[in-house]
């Protein structure tokens, strides 16, 4: 059996009022929506890019993702060893 984890965030009434009609016309929940952008999320590591909104955001969260790999402590693997793990 597949089990859920229950979510809740606060968000002005009216945006959750407007977001729930835009969804509805698409088929979807608000539900649904929070649903795939945490998939996406997971799955992706990182926003979707169609959600980070321009350039320079994407730039400077690249910049970020890249200064935090270099100052990661962690000991580096072995070609053997990530290819064992499907690296």
């Amino acid at each position: 059996m597949v089990s859920n984890a229950l979510v809740q965030t606060r968000i002005d009434p009216d945006i959750r009022d407007r977001a729930t009609a835009v969804l509805q016309n698409m088929g979807l929940t608000v539900s649904d929506a929070v649903r795939i952008l945490l998939t996406r999320t997971a799955n992706e590591g990182s926003l979707p890019l169609e959600l980070v909104g321009s350039t320079e955001a994407h730039d400077a969260w690249f910049r970020a993702k890249v200064l935090q790999a270099l100052e990661d402590t962690r000991p580096d693997s072995e070609d053997a060893d990530a290819e064992a793990r499907g690296c």
